[in-house]
């Protein structure tokens, strides 16, 4: 359970925490179960504490500090936590829908089944994060840096990556339907078997990227940069391809169907 005496600290407010942290830097917080919920903790140093199942409903914490912070199961929905340092923290199986994550630093963050829909992560730095299994249907997140991130088996449905930097990042079986990729970096990205139907990957830089055995029919792949990808398998029905770049791409046993053509260039590429 949370100490008593630390959550008696919280509510005299950050400064008064802050203080005590200062004076007790071997001292890890413990907020087991707590409910902080609505609270104003922003700037709080939450640093390799624990909140395992606490309510952090709907409170602030705009720059805070939860470096290698434990929130397994921690109910953080509505949560600001703008420009919040997040570095390996443990997020598993936490709530964070519609939290807002702008700005905020979730490099090497441990997210595994955590819930973010219609969370926003504009300019949020999710680098070598693991997102394995992760519901991020609808979530907001133009120019957010993935690179090297792994999504393995995440749901992206509808997602907004506009701009996004996803270079090396995995993406392994991730469904991704609907989703808005336009702009966005997937430099050597692994796309394999991913379920982008209906996705926007307009002007996508998609140089080396594994698409093998991706489903993307009825995606907008409109001036794409496919050099060197795998598309080995892949099913382009109803793709729209004009202007897209598929120099020395693997377009072995492609399922072409009704693909759009409107650029006459493009035929050779599938000869």
């Amino acid at each position: 359970m949370a100490s008593e005496f630390q959550i008696s600290l919280i509510h005299q407010g950050v400064a008064i925490w802050n203080q005590w942290r200062a004076e007790n830097p071997a001292i890890k917080p413990d907020l087991q179960g707590a409910d902080l919920s609505q609270l104003d903790l922003s700037t709080g140093d939450f640093s390799g504490g624990n909140f395992y199942e606490a309510n952090l409903r709907d409170t602030h914490f705009g720059q805070c500090n939860f470096t290698g912070a434990s929130l397994y199961r921690t109910d953080m929905c509505m949560a600001d936590l703008t420009g919040a340092n997040l570095s390996y923290a443990d997020f598993y199986k936490t709530s964070l829908y519609t939290a807002n994550l702008t700005q905020a630093n979730l490099r090497y963050a441990h997210l595994y089944r955590a819930d973010l829909r219609e969370a926003l992560l504009q300019e949020t730095d999710l680098a070598e994060a693991n997102l394995y299994e992760v519901d991020m249907r609808e979530a907001i997140m133009p120019a957010a840096s993935l690179v090297r991130s792994t999504f393995y088996y995440s749901n992206l449905s509808r997602a907004d990556l506009t701009g996004a930097n996803l270079s090396v990042a995995s993406l392994m079986g991730a469904v991704m339907e609907s989703a808005q990729l336009s702009r966005a970096s997937c430099v050597g990205t692994n796309l394999y078997r991913a379920k982008l139907q209906a996705a926007n990957l307009a002007e996508a830089d998609l140089r080396e990227a594994v698409l093998r055995m991706a489903d993307l029919s009825y995606a907008n792949l409109e001036n794409a940069n496919l050099f060197r990808a795998n598309l080995a398998e892949a099913c382009l029905d109803y793709a729209q391809l004009a202007g897209a770049n598929f120099k020395k791409t693997n377009l072995w046993h492609v399922n072409l169907g009704h693909l759009i053509l409107s650029d006459p260039s493009i035929g050779p590429a599938f000869a």
